[in-house]
């Protein structure tokens, strides 16, 4: 009977394989996890990034409207006012 729990090819080298291997496993989708949430955190991110350079360039252009600098010919081609990007707020 001790040939079979502490042999070569014994249940208990058997068990510790299979212990080991969920363990991999499991340390493996935790990585994978946090990885893919690092990801959509750092898309976020970018995202609020380029909605902050909107955001200053639309406060930009009208300050200067509001201060009179702006010519009446730069109005009409102002890429921030345009909503073609707009992305509303979550």
């Amino acid at each position: 009977m001790f040939e079979q729990v502490l042999g070569p090819s014994s249940l208990a080298s058997i068990v510790l394989c299979i212990l080991s291997a969920l363990l991999f496993l499991l340390v493996w989708f935790v990585v994978n996890r946090a990885s893919v949430k690092a990801n959509q955190q750092t898309q976020l991110l970018t995202e609020l990034v380029v909605q902050q350079r909107r955001q200053t360039e639309l406060l930009e252009v009208l300050v200067s409207r509001a201060q009179g600098k702006e010519s009446p010919e730069n109005s009409d081609d102002d890429s921030a006012l345009s909503l073609r990007g707009f992305i509303p707020e979550r």
